[in-house]
């Protein structure tokens, strides 16, 4: 995965920066609607938005961790590791995402948006970001990543976006991240992140893009980020030249007032029902 998430997020209620919403694990895809520009979240497995599945803790009371030491599990949300530790996520696993939770030395000050690195490999927990943040979308090596930060116990992402932000739980509750809040039409993620969203509703979320075919505009695509930053996953039966075996493939956002699709395709509304400061919001797709 080196060091990305295929994450979708269902529907979200609203875009209130405190509200914790459930997250699906790594791998999801995403089957998109054929009638509408509009899609059903079909979630591989979810977080809980309200507890941490590590062993041997509690994110509804931050306890300390019994030692505190290096290597200790302990909870994100409280970073309750001794004092020039802090409490991050990494893989214990073989298939190459983040699913638990331990202490580290606190090596660097990197905060959201800011470039990072990873020790060892993009998924070891050893990277220079702050107290409090975690180092994603690394390459294989590590490199290249940017820090995001971890929600705290009431959900809430002080340092994203001015507090702008979900707090989706995944990797089995070990990973509470803040995702910053953002606009399709102008792609305003930090770093190499991708502003992506559901058709459901909003709010528009960054992350990394995990592009498996190439992630480029007519590229097969099976979920969200699978899309480069600027383009979306849709069924390929509204899209011209998208392989008819495939489930999908990725289309550019465009502004309804515009003229920016080319050939057969048109702008076509992303949402079903107009959103309030978002009715501008459209995707290249075949008319009908």
């Amino acid at each position: 995965m080196n060091g990305r998430i295929a994450l979708l997020l269902g529907s979200l209620a609203g875009c209130n920066p405190e509200l914790a919403v459930t997250a699906t694990d790594v791998g999801s895809t995403a089957v998109v609607g054929s009638d509408s520009v509009s899609s059903t979240i079909t979630p591989t497995s979810t977080g809980a938005a309200t507890t941490s599945t590590t062993s041997g803790m509690s994110s509804t009371t931050g306890a300390p961790a019994e030692t505190g030491g290096i290597d200790e599990q302990c909870e994100p949300r409280a970073q309750n590791c001794r004092e020039g530790l802090k409490c991050t996520a990494y893989s214990e696993n073989e298939f190459g995402y983040w699913d638990a939770n331990k202490c580290v030395p606190v090596t660097g000050d990197g905060v959201y948006g800011e470039p990072c690195e990873v020790q060892g490999g993009p998924l070891t927990g050893f990277d220079d970001c702050a107290k409090g943040f975690l180092c994603v979308d690394s390459d294989d090596d590590g490199k290249d990543g940017v820090c995001l930060e971890f929600c705290r116990q009431d959900n809430s992402c002080p340092f994203t976006n001015g507090g702008a932000s979900l707090c989706p739980v995944s990797g089995d509750g070990t990973l509470p991240l803040c995702l910053g809040l953002c606009d399709p039409l102008l792609q305003d993620c930090p770093g190499t992140q991708g502003c992506y969203g559901d058709p459901s509703g909003p709010p528009f979320f960054c992350y990394g893009p995990d592009p498996k075919d190439g992630g480029m505009d007519g590229s097969k695509c099976e979920f969200t980020n699978a899309c480069l930053g600027g383009l979306h996953c849709m069924e390929s039966s509204r899209l011209e030249g998208c392989p008819p075996d495939s489930l999908g493939c990725c289309t550019p956002f465009c502004a309804l007032d515009g003229d920016e699709c080319t050939g057969a395709e048109v702008c076509v509304a992303f949402f079903t029902e107009p959103w309030p400061g978002l009715e501008n919001v459209g995707l290249c797709a075949l008319p009908g």
